[in-house]
């Protein structure tokens, strides 16, 4: 029984859209079922009377129906009402251009286009679109979403080498040319599960201890080669298998603890309080070169490609040229430097000192440009936003006003002995922010877009939300003061004073 008046065609009845609607024509098979129980001349009069209407203008049709809810008894017409109901829900889908159809799905959070998949394979079709679900990566991934505040790890793959042989130069072109890209649900579904193992605290603890004879200092670790690199008080680094915690070579060569150290694809820089430092080629255990220059122990470094920072014990910063061999020294803390960090794309550096300070340098006028003072005991870590970090931290003043939005200001966030982990403005020079939790010093503490841990002299290790500035949780494990923390996206490695290292795997299916 269709619409078929001037050969225009109601929602319902339209011939395109019924081939989608396979429950349209079980109704009618149904009906002509109960129809046929009935006596032939009731069949016939039931017959005339679906003809008659079916014939009827939409006017007659109005009429008829009136009259029909009127002789209706209540038991009918609740049957009327129940029914009318689903007849009447409209599949926008089918009525919509395509293009607005994709828009519509495209306003969706990722639950709701989830649950969208699950109505028909129509549906399914529209929700598993993959520009939808890119869109979707590209607004979390890395990054806190500025519509939800939600965020997801990058999850960086492992570096594979592969070698060039000879069949593989005779494969022909056409089967080299194969589309191997994931779909970015998928993508989106496996970051999914990682961040929600960091909300909820759930990851597997490997250790790792034996090697070194004294407590650790400093450590790095770079999970796409599967590398952890660790410097210790027994005047030694070593270079561990992260995966299965297997001794890959041990770094000899200072005459006293190595107190920092950092890493990239081809080197390692160690800093000792034998007052120098040792660049090694960490794949063979080779000490390539030795710099000397400080009159005491080195205290921390940090490098990029073009120069290298030193903090030392003698109040000095000196900055080392890889390109041009030129060093030139920074001065104006008057205790032990403990952490020196360059900032990404900026020629500026920020160090902290015992004497409670940290200081802003510019490193093309080679001066201080800038000292941040507020904590009440030496400063034993100070590091500099990367670039695109999105933040809410704002002055007290106006929080309040602008709690919904978030910037990309750069800010250093720093720990100090008085327990307190501070967040600062680095234009404004002001302290945005004091989290507190830690009983005791804080010694280390690292983050990213995403995550915040520190570790204290209390043996605790906390993670912190980093949008409201809060402890999350407490990673439990340590037994002595947690020297030095590194996260990725998927791991947090902690190191203690008595040799212990913890690795904390949230990649855990």
């Amino acid at each position: 029984m269709n619409c078929t008046t001037k050969s225009i065609y109601c929602y319902r009845h339209s011939p395109e859209l019924i081939k989608t609607r396979n429950k349209e024509d079980e109704t009618s098979i149904h009906l002509q079922k109960e129809l046929s129980l009935l006596p032939p001349s009731n069949q016939i009069e039931i017959n005339q009377i679906w003809s008659t209407f079916q014939k009827a203008t939409k006017d007659q049709r109005q009429l008829i129906i009136k009259g029909i809810l009127s002789w209706s008894c209540t038991p009918q017409l609740s049957y009327i009402s129940n029914a009318v109901k689903p007849l009447l829900r409209t599949d926008f889908t089918s009525v919509f251009p395509p293009e607005i159809t994709k828009h519509i799905f495209s306003l969706l959070d990722a639950s709701s286009l989830c649950a969208a998949a699950q109505v028909n394979q129509h549906w399914k079709q529209l929700a598993d679109d993959d520009t939808l679900w890119h869109r979707m990566c590209e607004q979390h991934i890395n990054k806190k979403c500025t519509k939800c505040g939600w965020g997801l790890p990058l999850l960086q793959k492992r570096k594979v080498v592969v070698k060039r042989t000879r069949e593989c130069d005779e494969i022909p072109a056409s089967n080299k040319r194969v589309d191997r890209r994931r779909p970015w649900k998928d993508v989106y579904s496996e970051r999914l599960v990682v961040g929600r193992n960091w909300r909820r605290n759930e990851s597997n603890t490997r250790i790792l201890k034996g090697a070194h004879q004294g407590g650790i200092s400093s450590l790095q670790f770079c999970e796409a080669q599967n590398v952890l690199i660790t410097g210790s008080f027994d005047k030694t680094a070593i270079v561990w298998n992260m995966e299965t915690g297997q001794v890959l070579r041990k770094l000899e060569g200072h005459a006293r603890a190595i107190r920092t150290l950092q890493f990239d694809d081809t080197k390692l820089v160690t800093g000792s309080m034998d007052h120098t430092l040792r660049i090694w080629n960490y794949h063979t255990g080779q000490c390539i070169r030795t710099l000397e220059g400080h009159t005491d122990g080195v205290v921390h470094l940090n490098f990029n490609c073009r120069i290298l920072a030193s903090g030392s014990a003698d109040s000095t910063i000196k900055i080392w040229n890889f390109q041009t061999g030129e060093c030139f020294t920074l001065t104006g803390h008057l205790k032990a430097v403990n952490h020196v960090s360059i900032q990404n794309e900026s020629t500026r550096l920020v160090s902290s000192s015992d004497d409670g300070s940290i200081r802003i340098w510019d490193l093309e006028k080679r001066n201080c440009v800038r000292v941040l003072k507020g904590h009440m005991a030496p400063v034993q870590t100070a590091i500099p936003s990367m670039p695109g970090f999105l933040h809410t931290f704002f002055q007290p003043q106006i929080k309040k006003a602008m709690m919904v939005m978030r910037m990309k200001r750069s800010v250093v966030i720093s720990g100090s002995l008085d327990n307190t982990i501070k967040v600062w403005s680095l234009e404004t020079g002001e302290c945005l922010q004091t989290l507190f939790g830690h009983v005791q010093g804080i010694w280390t503490l690292a983050y990213d877009t995403l995550h915040l841990v520190s570790g204290s002299h209390d043996g605790s290790l906390k993670l912190w939300d980093i949008e409201s500035g809060l402890p999350m949780h407490c990673l439990d494990g340590h037994a002595s003061a947690v020297t030095a923390v590194s996260l990725s996206d998927t791991k947090v490695v902690s190191a203690d004073d008595q040799g212990e290292v913890r690795i904390f795997d949230f990649g855990c299916k």
